[in-house]
């Protein structure tokens, strides 16, 4: 009905509509032809046998979702063998000559059903190492692809022929329970469920009668396949003998409509590899295989392909149905000497990526993807791009068969382009790497196998080429001018200076060792951007070699953000290592031995000289999170390696406060720093034993983008003056709206931790977070005076006047400003002078008498010895007054030196109500 009616709509519409209606139906057509084919040779037993298989799939999905047995999971599992013994009890499956196969395999997947009920019964307590993909599927596989506990997880160390497995990849390492969710949630990539690759996965079967027809439907057309495209053709009516990578090398590849350069680039180069090495590198990850371990074609047009996507190895299972122009000619890459191994390769990974409709990448990121190969990205036009260095790394890692090269070109316009004989923005396989002749040169492919470069040692270079290295390369100029197959070669000069960036993948297991860990970077979790403040990045503790040894070992360390849906990249990612950590976590951005750019490209690589023994910090950063993110970061070395989470502090406290007009002091230099909030850090012991010593981190956030500053002194007691010898922590420098303070080794009692801004008299609301390595407690200290009547009162010392008569070594001290303090009852005082206006600070200080009818008595109190401190002195809390009767008393306050030039302000605090007043002399 639906064809009918677009058959009806196409006599009515002309132009773009009508092209638009042309693809559709072309599309529906052969989805239609597809399920005919299926229903017309479908066994009478097909439903029941699909209604086992999906109560199975369902019965694993209850099975994550619950993370048990329980009665509802056993359930499915009964219902989907009741199914499959009505498979087995159906007349006509006995009629057909090939019916004792097909009881094998009935009686087989119930078999495998009734182990798995009783297996998941018996260990309930079992993690399901990577079972929880299914769950994110909305058609959940079926039982041919059983997934359990006892599996590991495949590693990409080992590309060569006769799939050896390195030995950084032959550990057993289960995944974590956190792992086992990540890879749960990435198996699930534009639309479907790519799960990983399971050791029996190399047994699928694909043996049938009937053509195989892939269950997740028709891959999306690009609009320029759309328009060309005829019918979606078998592999089998495409060529007459078909074979699966059975032509050696690249030559026979052609891009064709699908804009992938970067993919037919990274296959080009893969092949050639092949070619010139005798080794596998990608045709070992297609199935089926014969004895001699390569691809085979399969008359039921069913394959299966192993590609690396999202930290792991996944399987991808494809027909061999194809796009194809009218007249037959494929509408994808193929190839020209009647291969289809390039075709269903190429479906495949865009399979993962969403469609023929595919945007572009890079083909190190797409070659990841096929080989596992550790990309690196060199972008050839940065000032720091190292050229000698740059060919040395790659001519001799080439000439070992220790990596794979692409280069790119950037945006050029149309003139420069055709000049050169380039294209723009666009990927070219590198196939060989040679110095020869005193000449750097490289042979190239554009993936179009048309359009080369017409510049220097090009076919139309007649001065470059001399007899002698044209015999050394086997090359003929005049021979390949008119035989334009995409090859040329190009010196490295030219390279440098016309292409963007070279792309390099290297062999994973010319290292000994590796080591690797998936994780969640979740949008709630810390700042949006953490430009200050890495508290809340994800950080893992890098461990190298033996301690002790001292030895210098290479480390690489890559990072990859894993895709779930194929789009234009917009998260910029960046990945930073720590020497001088300790492998302990980084509060703040500051130095380290590698400093990562922030891009927006999936993969991230450092690579690293470390010290044996020796612990680093690894951090990944992000410049602004827009979305919950998921990474793969991996370790390889020569040396053992340990990645693991850097470790918390054990206990965490975070108190909420805020600084205002009265409680925002300003830096350690002003004279209200006291004001600044404080809290009593108390240290406990465990009551027994050695004395307990704890060490951690204090950190403080503002929500302003003031700069801040903590720091942590002796004794608990509100701090009223900045003592350098008294300090234990201190993080610093002000730094804007986050700082860390590192604290080592504090003993047993209590701390003051004071948290301030550079200047007085901000606003901000702020979260101060203390993390120990044992337990303490965190309480607000009240502010000088709380609770406590104050009176603000100004004097000056004025030079040659009656009241600047200096210290005690004057004899006329007792002249300085003088304040009359009366109460009629017993109260508590104290005083505090500063001097905040002058400069420099003058040595002041500050004493209570007793008075008597104009005669000064003895000393209640004062403030100690003369000091010019910023916040400046202060006596303390003192009692006066006598019950029942009026009581006097003298504050005085006195600089060191005569002749002292300087306002001040006396601030007096009383429990109960007094009277005080400036007495004039």
């Amino acid at each position: 009905m639906l064809l009918k009616l677009i058959a009806l709509l196409l006599k009515e519409n002309r132009g773009q509509q009508r092209v638009v209606l042309e693809a559709k139906y072309s599309e529906y057509a052969s989805r239609v032809s597809a399920l005919i084919l299926q229903l017309c040779t479908r066994p009478a037993y097909h439903t029941d046998l699909e209604e086992a298989h999906t109560t199975l799939a369902e019965a694993r999905r209850s099975l994550v979702v619950r993370d048990n047995v329980g009665a509802t999971t056993l359930d499915l599992y009964v219902k989907g063998i009741d199914a499959y013994q009505r498979v087995l009890q159906q007349e006509k499956l006995m009629i057909s000559g090939r019916s004792s196969d097909w009881t094998r395999e009935v009686r087989k997947y119930a078999a495998a059903c009734l182990v798995e009920a009783e297996s998941k019964a018996a260990a309930t307590t079992a993690t399901p190492a990577i079972t929880g993909a299914e769950a994110q599927s909305p058609e959940p596989q079926m039982a041919e692809h059983g997934l359990h506990a006892t599996q590991t997880r495949s590693y990409p160390e080992s590309s060569d022929s006769g799939g050896s497995t390195h030995s950084a990849s032959s550990s057993a390492a289960r995944l974590t329970a956190e792992e086992t969710t990540v890879v749960r949630h990435t198996s699930y990539i534009n639309g479907l469920t790519f799960l990983p690759w399971l050791d029996h996965d190399s047994n699928e079967r694909f043996d049938q009668s009937d053509y195989f027809t892939d269950k997740d439907g028709l891959l999306t057309l690009s609009p320029k396949q759309q328009r060309k495209l005829w019918k979606w053709r078998r592999a089998s009516q495409v060529y007459n003998k078909p074979q699966v990578f059975g032509t050696s090398g690249c030559a026979h590849i052609v891009q064709e409509t699908v804009t992938d350069c970067s993919f037919v680039a990274a296959l080009c180069v893969s092949m050639e590899y092949e070619r010139r090495f005798g080794r596998q590198v990608i045709t070992q990850h297609i199935y089926p295989r014969g004895s001699s371990g390569m691809p085979v074609f399969n008359a039921a047009g069913k394959y299966m392909v192993k590609l690396f996507v999202n930290g792991l190895w996944r399987r991808v299972v494809i027909d061999d149905l194809l796009p194809a122009a009218e007249g037959g000619r494929l509408l994808c890459t193929y190839s020209d000497a009647g291969d289809i191994g390039p075709s269903l390769m190429e479906k495949a990974f865009l399979k993962v990526m969403g469609g023929y409709d595919f945007p572009g990448s890079n083909s190190s990121t797409d070659l990841h993807v096929l080989t596992g190969w550790i990309p690196e990205h060199v972008f050839v036009q940065d000032q720091a791009f190292d050229a000698d260095g740059m060919w040395t790394r790659m001519c001799e890692a080439s000439r070992r068969g220790d990596v794979l090269v692409t280069i790119a070109t950037g945006e050029m316009s149309s003139d420069v382009a055709g000049a050169l004989g380039l294209v723009p923005s666009h990927a070219y396989a590198v196939l060989d790497v040679r110095e020869v002749c005193g000449q750097r040169l490289l042979k190239a492919k554009n993936p179009w196998s048309s359009q080369r470069w017409t510049g220097k040692f090009s076919h139309a270079d007649r001065k470059g080429w001399t007899a002698e290295l044209m015999a050394q390369l086997a090359y003929d100029p005049a021979t390949a001018e008119g035989n334009d197959s995409g090859m040329f070669w190009i010196d490295y000069e030219s390279v440098c200076r016309r292409f963007d960036a070279v792309h390099l993948n290297w062999k994973p297991d010319v290292f000994a060792h590796g080591a690797s860990v998936h994780f969640e970077w979740a949008l709630a979790t810390g700042p949006r951007q953490a430009l200050y403040d890495f508290s809340a990045n994800p950080q893992y503790t890098l461990t190298v070699g033996d301690v002790g040894s001292g030895k210098t070992e290479a480390v690489w360390i890559q990072l990859t953000k894993h895709v779930l849906k194929t789009e234009k990249n917009s998260d910029f990612i960046a990945l930073h290592v720590y020497d001088s950590s300790g492998g302990r976590r980084i509060y703040e951005p500051r130095a380290a031995m590698h400093i990562g750019e922030y891009v927006n490209i999936p993969h991230m690589l450092a690579q690293l000289s470390a010290t044996a023994g020796e612990r680093y910090t690894v951090v990944v950063a992000q410049r602004e999170k827009t979305k919950t993110l998921f990474f793969t970061l991996r370790a390889l070395s020569d040396a053992p390696l340990r990645l693991e989470k850097a470790p918390e502090p054990a206990v965490v406290e975070t108190v909420q406060g805020q600084w205002g007009s009265s409680s925002a002091g300003g830096n350690t230099a002003s004279a209200r720093y006291l004001d600044n909030p404080q809290f009593r850090l108390t240290v406990r012991g465990d009551g027994g034993g050695p004395r307990t010593r704890a060490s951690g981190v204090v950190t403080l956030e503002a929500a302003q983008r003031h700069a801040v500053n903590v720091r942590v002194f002796r004794g608990g007691f509100l701090v009223t003056r900045v003592l350098e010898l008294n300090t234990v922590g201190n993080s610093g420098k002000y730094r804007t709206q986050f700082c860390a303070c590192p604290l080592d080794g504090l003993e047993e009692g209590s701390y003051t931790v004071v948290v301030s801004t550079f200047e007085a008299f901000l606003f901000s609301r702020f979260k101060l977070t203390v993390g120990l390595d044992t337990a303490f407690t965190l309480t607000p200290i009240a502010r000088e005076g709380a609770g406590m009547h104050r009176r603000d009162l100004h004097g000056r010392w004025a030079p040659g006047s009656a009241e600047s008569m200096g210290g005690p070594a004057s004899e006329c001290s007792a002249r300085n400003p003088r304040f009359l303090v009366r109460t009629g009852r017993p109260t508590t005082v104290m005083a505090r002078l500063q001097t905040p206006q002058a400069d420099p600070l003058p040595l002041v200080a500050l004493s209570l008498f007793e008075y008597d009818n104009g005669v000064v008595g003895g000393l209640c109190t004062s403030s100690g010895s003369y000091t010019n401190s910023p916040q400046g002195v202060a006596t303390r809390l003192t009692g006066i007054g006598r019950a029942g009767e009026a009581a006097e008393y003298l504050v005085v306050a006195s600089t060191w030196d005569v002749d002292t030039d300087s306002a001040f302000v006396l601030y007096f605090y009383s429990e109960g109500v007094v009277e005080i007043t400036p007495l004039q002399t």
